[in-house]
C-alpha cells in the first residue's frame, strides 16, 4: 500500500482514491479543531457557571442544605465564612481558599494591600468562636505552619519588595491612566503575542492532520509556545484584570493539564509551598521512577534514574499520560492531588463535565490519527507530537526548583522562601523568555504571583538587588545549557541510597 494513497478511490472498478482522503483531511481540519474549541468552552462555561450558580444559591439561603456549598477557610488561626463576599478577583480565585488554610495563598496576592486592610476586610466575615471551632480544614496536615506571618509587615526585607512592586505599578499606571491592578496585567504587546501564537497553532492543524511529517514538530512547539505564554499567565489570574477572560481562556487549549485539577496542583500546593515536602504535589509526581527530593523514600528503581534514557522516558509521558491522565485518575479517585492537596467531592455534574473533558483530550491527542491514517502512520502520528509538546513542558519546568541549591531549601519567612527555592535562567535572553513564556524569571514570578510574566524583566534588577542587600541568595545561571546541567546534577545525585 502506497504510503501517500493509504485508501484508494471509489471510480469504476470499486477504489478509493487517496486524493479524496487529503481533501477531506484538509478542508474538515478546520472544523475539528472549531469543535474542540467550542467544545472546551461550553466545558468551561458550565462548569463556572455552575459554581456562579450554586453560590447565589447559597447567597439566598442559610439552611444546612446548603452547608456544602458554602466557602468557609482558615487565615492566620482564624475561620471566615467568605460566602458573600464579592472578591474583586472573581469567584473562582476565591473559591481555591474553601476548606482549606489559605493564609500564604492570601499573603501572596495581595501584596498592593496592607494587612491591616486585609484583616480589617476579612474580619467583617469572621465566624463566631463556637462555630470555628467545629470546623477542619480538608487535610489536618494544612495548618499553615511552615511559615512565620508574625511582624511581617515590619520586615525591612519583605517591605523593601512590596515598595519595589508597589512603586514600579503606580507609575506604570499613572502613565496609562489605569487602576495599578490593570497595569500589572498583560500589555497590548503581550497580547499581540499571544494571539500570534495561538493564531499559529491552530493553523499549523490542517496541515498536521493532512499528514505533514514537518508539522510532527511544528505544531506541538506551537501549542507549546502558545500555552506557555498565555495558559500558565491565565490560571495565575494574570493575563486581564477581568477575571472571566482568565477563566475561560485556559478551556481554550487545556494542552497541559484540566484547568481545575491545575489550580490545585500549581496554585494551591506548588506556589505556596514549594519544594516543601508533604505540601508540595510536583516532589512526587513519579516517585516509583524518580526520586528529586529527600522526602521521597529511595528504591532501587531510583539508582537508573542519573542515566540519560530514564530522564527522557519520563519526560517524554510526563504530559500526555502523566499529567493529563494518571495523575489526574488518582486524583478523583482519593481526593487529594499526589496526596497532598485535598478538595472537596466533585458533584454528579461537576464529574460529568470532567470526565467528558478527559474523554475530548484523548480524542484530540490520540485517537483522531487511527481514523485518517494506516496503523502503522497512526502510531507516530498518536505519539511524537505528545512526546515533543511533553519535553518542552519538562525542559523548561524542571529546571527551576530541582537543582541542588534550591532543592532542599527553606526559610520561615515566606518570601525569602520563595526566592531561595527558585532559579532564573538565561534574563538576557529573549529566546529563553519567549521559549519559556517567561519561566526563566521563576524567582520574580513567585514572589509576584498575579503579576504577567512581560513585567517580570523590569521586576528583576531590583529584586536582586534587594536580595544582595539583605544577604538572600539570588540563583541565575546563565541559559538553558547550564540550568539543564544543574538539574541532571541533581537527578544524579539524588539516585543516591541515603546513608
Amino acid at each position: 500500500m502506497n504510503e501517500s494513497q493509504p485508501f484508494n478511490s471509489i471510480n469504476g472498478s470499486g477504489s478509493f482514491s487517496g486524493d479524496l482522503l487529503s481533501e477531506f483531511q484538509f478542508k474538515h481540519a478546520p472544523l475539528l479543531c472549531g469543535v474542540a474549541i467550542a467544545t472546551s468552552i461550553a466545558f468551561a462555561l458550565n462548569s463556572i457557571s455552575s459554581k456562579n450558580s450554586k453560590r447565589s444559591k447559597s447567597n439566598r439561603s442559610s439552611g444546612e442544605n446548603n452547608h456544602r456549598d458554602r466557602i468557609k477557610t482558615r487565615i492566620h488561626g482564624k475561620w471566615y465564612d467568605l460566602t458573600n463576599f464579592e472578591h474583586p478577583g472573581g469567584p473562582v480565585a476565591l473559591s481555591l481558599t474553601k476548606g482549606r488554610d489559605a493564609t500564604a495563598l492570601l499573603e501572596s496576592h495581595h501584596y498592593f494591600t496592607s494587612r491591616n486592610m486585609l484583616m480589617k476586610i476579612l474580619s467583617k466575615y469572621e465566624l463566631p468562636p463556637k462555630e470555628a471551632a467545629e470546623l477542619k480544614t480538608h487535610d489536618q496536615r494544612d495548618d499553615g505552619s511552615p511559615y512565620i506571618w508574625k511582624n511581617i509587615d515590619h520586615d525591612g526585607f519583605s517591605s523593601e519588595l512590596r515598595t519595589l512592586v508597589n512603586e514600579y505599578f503606580s507609575k506604570l499606571a499613572k502613565e496609562k491612566g489605569i487602576s495599578k491592578t490593570q497595569a500589572t496585567k498583560a500589555t497590548f504587546g503581550r497580547w499581540l503575542t499571544v494571539l500570534t501564537l495561538i493564531g499559529l497553532f491552530f493553523a499549523s492543524i490542517p496541515w498536521l492532520v493532512q499528514g505533514q511529517w514537518a508539522f510532527l514538530i511544528i505544531t506541538p512547539v506551537l501549542g507549546w509556545l502558545a500555552i506557555c505564554n498565555y495558559w500558565h499567565d491565565s490560571l495565575h489570574f494574570s493575563l486581564s484584570s477581568n477575571w472571566r477572560v482568565n477563566a475561560y481562556l485556559p478551556y481554550l487549549m487545556p494542552l497541559i493539564s484540566s484547568p481545575s485539577m491545575w489550580y490545585h496542583q500549581h496554585v494551591i500546593g506548588h506556589h505556596v509551598y514549594t519544594n516543601i515536602s508533604n505540601k508540595d504535589p510536583d516532589l512526587a509526581h513519579a516517585p516509583q521512577l524518580m526520586r528529586e527530593h529527600e522526602s521521597i523514600r529511595w528504591k532501587k528503581s531510583h539508582l537508573n534514574q542519573k542515566c540519560l534514557s530514564r530522564v527522557l522516558l519520563v519526560w517524554s509521558i510526563a504530559v500526555g499520560l502523566g499529567l493529563q491522565i494518571l495523575n489526574d485518575v488518582r486524583a478523583l479517585k482519593k481526593l487529594s492531588y499526589n496526596n497532598v492537596v485535598a478538595y472537596d467531592k466533585p458533584t454528579k455534574m461537576q464529574m460529568a463535565a470532567h470526565i467528558a473533558g478527559r474523554i475530548i483530550y484523548i480524542l484530540f491527542a490520540f485517537a483522531w490519527p487511527f481514523a485518517l491514517f494506516p496503523a502503522w502512520k497512526a502510531m507516530i502520528w498518536a505519539t511524537v507530537p505528545n512526546v515533543v509538546f511533553s519535553l518542552c513542558f519538562m525542559i523548561n519546568t524542571q529546571i527551576n526548583h530541582l537543582v541542588g541549591h534550591c532543592a532542599h531549601a527553606f526559610d520561615s519567612n515566606f518570601f525569602k522562601h520563595q526566592i531561595i527555592t527558585a532559579q532564573n535562567f538565561g534574563r538576557d535572553s529573549a529566546f529563553c523568555f519567549y521559549f519559556s513564556g517567561g519561566l526563566n524569571y521563576q524567582i520574580e514570578h513567585h514572589l509576584f504571583p498575579t503579576v504577567n510574566h512581560c513585567h517580570l524583566p523590569a521586576l528583576s534588577p531590583g529584586v536582586k538587588k534587594i536580595c544582595k542587600k539583605y544577604g538572600v541568595p539570588y540563583n541565575s545561571v546563565s541559559g538553558y545549557r547550564q540550568a539543564i546541567e544543574e538539574h541532571f546534577a541533581h537527578t544524579a545525585a539524588m539516585s543516591v541510597k541515603p546513608e
